[in-house]
């Protein structure tokens, strides 16, 4: 039997120079150095990531807005083609119908409905307007003559009807409304004319210093109304 030798001599690991230590140090900087760069260049492409992100939903809203702003031009303009055929529609229907009563309608032709009959009698209404004015519309076409006003006259060089200050009144056209509504108003009817309460509108003129009839103000007011 034998026994182990217990004398045995443990190596002893020397402690670490001061270079030693110093490089150690050194290393462990450069590798936290090195770290820092490394979460210093991700923390950038985050950055860039997001402003390009950024850049791509600021075009895809511009690119909606655009679209928008086309869309609501050509609504506009459709709009205005709409208006436009419209306007020439009734145009045509007030030019060819003769606002009188009379004629026979039939399935087979149901032109008297548009056109008008042949009955000496018109057939219009009329109605007495608060400031004593004579309105009269057609019950056919629906055409409606009222006293024209003057703001209602200008137009541009294309003679498209434009406000007052884009264009220039034009005095044949005025006056040639103003000869429709007379006539329009001596039309021969059987029809009651209905009213309002009068009354009588007035302003104070600065310069003069008094009270002066204000019935084309009135007017003005109603330029773009029809009788219904």
């Amino acid at each position: 039997m034998t026994t182990g030798n217990t004398n045995a001599t443990v190596p002893v690991i020397p402690a670490p120079s001061v270079d030693e230590q110093i490089k150690a140090i050194e290393l462990q900087e450069r590798v936290l150095a090195l770290e820092l760069k490394k979460a210093e260049l991700e923390a950038k492409l985050l950055e860039k990531q997001e402003r390009e992100y950024h850049i791509k939903d600021l075009k895809a809203r511009l690119a909606d807005r655009d679209i928008q702003e086309k869309q609501i031009q050509e609504d506009r303009a459709q709009q205005g083609r709409t208006f436009a055929q419209q306007d020439a529609t009734d145009a045509y229907r007030y030019r060819i119908c003769t606002h009188k009563k009379g004629g026979i309608v039939t399935p087979r032709d149901m032109r008297v409905l548009t056109t008008g009959g042949n009955n000496i009698q018109y057939a219009v209404m009329k109605h007495q307007m608060i400031n004593g004015d004579i309105w009269v519309r057609c019950l056919r076409c629906g055409n409606t003559w009222a006293p024209p006003v003057e703001i209602n006259f200008f137009f541009d060089k294309a003679g498209k009807r434009v406000a007052p200050q884009d264009g220039t009144f034009d005095r044949a056209k005025f006056e040639q409304a103003r000869d429709q509504y007379l006539r329009a108003t001596m039309f021969e009817t059987n029809n009651s004319m209905s009213g309002s309460v009068q009354c009588r509108f007035s302003t104070f003129d600065v310069e003069s210093g008094k009270m002066v009839d204000a019935a084309d103000k009135y007017r003005e007011g109603l330029a773009s109304t029809t009788l219904r």
